[in-house]
């Protein structure tokens, strides 16, 4: 499938993303490391734009565990060439470190950004997140999208 998408778009504009610990839809592997190393070491070939991955406390759209530390960006960034955008579990200073460290270029925010549509400023300003509720997820309307209220902080501003 790689092979095909690039050979129309070229790698520079495509974009792959796994989940080395996923079980969504009863997926699984007896060696998982194994299996998304030499899939991450083949990737190399296409030079993709990046290497999306999910990190182990995200279990499809369901949080396995909190404050597990991120692995899978760590375990393939020994492999992977390209820029790598680690998901699932990040908090502000986790997203930081995890950059810092080098194991990620970018780190995405899926439910943060759900509900704080205000997440950057939030972020940039260290102010405090919304919780989330994750029963709205993809429930067909508005409820969990459009109705997270913008931090008191902002609202004065603007």
């Amino acid at each position: 499938m790689t092979e095909a998408v690039t050979s129309v778009w070229g790698g520079e504009r495509v974009g792959v993303r796994l989940g080395p610990s996923g079980t969504f839809g009863s997926m699984s592997d007896s060696n998982p490391d194994a299996l998304f190393g030499h899939a991450a070491a083949r990737l190399n070939r296409f030079g993709l734009a990046y290497l999306h991955l999910i990190e182990p406390r995200i279990d499809g759209s369901k949080l396995r565990a909190d404050g597990l530390p991120p692995v899978a960006a760590h375990q393939l960034r020994r492999v992977f060439k390209g820029p790598i955008i680690a998901a699932g579990g990040f908090e502000r200073d986790s997203a930081e470190a995890i950059v810092e460290s080098g194991d990620a270029d970018l780190v995405a925010f899926g439910r943060h950004f759900a509900a704080n549509p205000d997440l950057v400023e939030r972020l940039r300003r260290n102010l405090t997140l919304s919780p989330h509720d994750r029963d709205t997820f993809y429930g067909g309307d508005e409820r969990g999208y459009t109705d997270y209220p913008c931090h008191d902080d902002l609202a004065q501003v603007a």
